[in-house]
């Protein structure tokens, strides 16, 4: 085997080179292998910490996703009472709060379930004789009365003002005078109450006794009478 005989000065010669700036060709490929290597490892540190979004962006999964705020708009319930008119749940109707409920609408208070009677009188209301009462009017007075004290009330109605058409009173349709006060007309609400009341507590039966109508005519009421049983039995037999 041949050995090779090198000595020490031989490997000094690095000793000479420039490699920041001299323009031997050993240095100007040094340099560029040199910058070349650091690259690489650049490269190689930048896959190691971001290689999971370089992957997503070289697939071209790279569109920039913006989420708004999803706004949240509330729509009104809304329904359609007795006389076609749409309402808003929640809303205020003469003085009553309205409820819908599967589109329907009805004006809040204890509610009552309607009767056979209810619809009876409801029917002859709005199909038969057509008077002045709205439908707010009517569910008011159907809360507030017995089925029979509704059924008086209404006759009384017609005997007094042809069912609200001939009077300018707004609600005061029954001659009813709470207090002896003859300019009496209040509210729907108010009055519903009064002459549900004052009607059951003391004239129910009104049209077959002659002392009652008498009293509550202040005279004569065979005319009143007569009046007032024709509507009566509107609404059903006796």
């Amino acid at each position: 085997m041949k050995t090779l005989n090198i000595k020490a000065k031989d490997l000094k010669f690095w000793k000479n080179w420039d490699l920041l700036d001299g323009q031997k060709r050993g240095e100007v490929v040094f340099r560029r292998l040199f910058v070349v290597a650091v690259g690489y490892v650049v490269l190689l540190l930048i896959g190691v910490a971001y290689g999971d979004q370089v992957k997503s962006y070289l697939a071209g999964d790279n569109e920039v996703r913006i989420e708004a705020a999803e706004e949240v708009v509330e729509v009104p319930k809304m329904g359609v009472d007795g006389v076609g008119n749409v309402v808003e749940d929640g809303e205020v109707v003469n003085g009553q709060e309205v409820v819908v409920e599967d589109g329907e609408a009805r004006y809040k208070q204890e509610y009552k379930e309607k009767s056979d009677m209810d619809s009876v009188v409801e029917s002859f209301i709005f199909n038969v004789y057509k008077g002045a009462y709205s439908y707010e009017y009517f569910e008011l007075l159907r809360e507030n009365c017995s089925d029979e004290g509704l059924r008086t009330v209404i006759a009384l109605s017609v005997a007094e003002s042809s069912m609200g058409k001939n009077t300018n009173r707004n609600t005061n349709w029954y001659g009813w005078f709470k207090g002896g006060d003859r300019n009496y007309d209040p509210s729907q609400e108010e009055m519903a109450k009064e002459i549900c009341k004052g009607i059951e507590d003391n004239y129910l039966g009104i049209g077959t006794d002659m002392s009652k109508a008498t009293r509550y005519v202040g005279g004569d009421s065979t005319n009143w009478m007569k009046n007032f049983n024709w509507a009566y039995n509107q609404m059903g037999t006796k």
